[in-house]
């Protein structure tokens, strides 16, 4: 780390000072301590570790290695020595851009293509200050949400029986992108930072599916308002420790990790929001 461990001079496709991308968690958590872990969304894959005295969000990619880092008060970030964090948004730009660095506004935030995404809290008033400072790894992905439209084939109670290497009776692994969405309707479509290649949301029935680089389904991921069968057992919204009691008693093997416990024959992954706490609730499924 630098002489002042709170201080960040941002190297785009590289990482920050003292924090290099492709680095473990395990070698980063005995370098900077014991993070406070979280998952991001109900159904998100890995977890984040969180670091408020140093103003860092570490986020890791399947490998478990660094993928991208978030910058927050009291961290002071740097970007060809121009400081980011607290400054007003508009004077940040204009700086940059006479170092050939451009960001293009996109709803409350401004993002640039060596990977770097600057976050005033949602406000658009170019005055805002900046609050986030986000640095991805790759250069090439975007945050940028598609929609897409169309009716869906038939109207879900969402509940969703999980058939073991098939998926659930809406989508299928291995199937199509264009099947799934006549199936399914309309959503959403992004890029992920890590994993799929692509993921598609149907907010309304609390499905994300991803996919490989040839478009079809690698894995489907579930979370409120719908509902998860498995083994007869509903799982979502039901303490960790609970369902992990019933799978085990019912002779289901289970590897337990870090907030999730994973049904590794049947391809299952049992999220929860942080580790630590049996009794917090299953918040997603993954299904892989």
């Amino acid at each position: 780390m630098a002489a002042d461990q709170n201080d960040y001079e941002i190297e785009p496709g590289r990482g920050v000072t003292g924090l290099a991308f492709g680095e473990s968690r395990r070698a980063l958590r005995q370098r900077l301590g014991s993070p406070a872990p979280f998952r991001r969304s109900a159904t998100s894959a890995e977890l984040d570790d969180q670091y408020d005295e140093l103003g860092l969000i570490l986020s890791f990619d399947d490998r478990d290695v660094l993928g991208s880092i978030v910058l927050t008060a009291p961290a002071r970030a740097r970007l060809h020595g121009v400081g980011l964090l607290g400054e007003p948004v508009s004077r940040v730009v204009s700086t940059l851009a006479k170092n050939d660095v451009e960001f293009v506004a996109d709803d409350g935030s401004w993002e640039s293509d060596l990977g770097l995404a600057l976050d005033c809290g949602g406000s658009t008033d170019p005055d805002s200050p900046v609050e986030s400072v986000t640095v991805h790894e790759s250069a090439a992905w975007s945050p940028e949400i598609e929609l897409f439209f169309s009716t869906p084939e038939q109207q879900s109670d969402r509940t969703y029986v999980v058939t073991p290497g098939v998926g659930i009776p809406t989508v299928r692994l291995g199937e199509s992108m264009s099947d799934v969405r006549a199936r399914m309707g309309s959503g959403a479509s992004w890029q992920p930072p890590f994993g799929p290649s692509r993921a598609d949301s149907f907010w309304e029935e609390g499905v994300e599916v991803g996919y490989d680089a040839d478009g079809a389904v690698s894995r489907i991921a579930v979370e409120r308002p719908a509902q998860v069968l498995f083994e007869g057992m509903e799982i979502i919204g039901v303490p960790a420790g609970e369902i992990h009691a019933k799978l085990s008693g019912a002779g289901i093997p289970l590897i337990s990790k870090e907030a999730e416990f994973v049904c590794s024959e049947s391809g299952l992954r049992l999220l929860v929001a942080r580790p630590g706490d049996d009794s917090l609730p299953v918040c997603g499924v993954i299904i892989e």
